[in-house]
């Protein structure tokens, strides 16, 4: 995520900047692409304003919130870019999963009930991936983690020659998940 955050009439904290990081982080689950945002954090006497611009992939969201409290005005300006995104993935949903929810139909152009009640109880994949995972140390998949703007790394573990996945947490500590067979 690449964040940017601009202070206007009041004097700059890091804390106020890491809180409004730690929030827009939530949007990341939503979002695909790299994620751009600007943050404005105004003080004018006793109404505290915080404006986002979020820009990703061709999408450009924007919000803006005013209380007393900037804190305040940080969650409920994230808590609205979160609806807005939200409504932005139903809609791709939408319209990408339009004619995959048409019913199968047989020879006769029929709908065929068969697939049609099957399709109910398998879910729509949104995106699909392949991965080549490759043979590396712990410590190299986490220098290569680290280098990466994906949160995972896939790999097969030269200690045990298994498969893992190394994941930085949203708290920064690194999970590391091996596959049995």
């Amino acid at each position: 995520m690449q964040y940017s955050v601009t202070f206007r009439h009041m004097e700059p904290s890091d804390t106020l900047k890491e809180y409004s990081r730690d929030k827009l982080l939530r949007l990341e689950k939503y979002l695909d692409a790299v994620i751009d945002a600007e943050v404005v954090m105004t003080v004018e006497k006793f109404r505290h304003k915080a404006e986002v611009l979020i820009s990703s992939d061709g999408l450009k969201i924007k919000a803006e919130e005013e209380t007393e409290d900037m804190y305040s005005a940080i969650d409920m300006v994230v808590d609205k870019l979160e609806k807005q995104v939200k409504r932005h993935r139903e809609k791709l949903k939408a319209h990408k999963g339009g004619p995959a929810k048409r019913p199968a139909r047989d020879e006769a152009g029929q709908p065929d009930d068969e697939d049609a009640a099957d399709e109910h109880d398998v879910p729509l994949i949104d995106r699909a991936v392949t991965v080549t995972p490759a043979a590396m140390a712990v410590a190299e998949a986490a220098a290569q983690l680290a280098a990466s703007t994906v949160p995972y790394v896939i790999f097969v573990n030269s200690d045990n020659d298994r498969l893992s996945i190394l994941r930085q947490l949203p708290n920064g500590q690194l999970e590391l998940v091996t596959i049995q067979r």
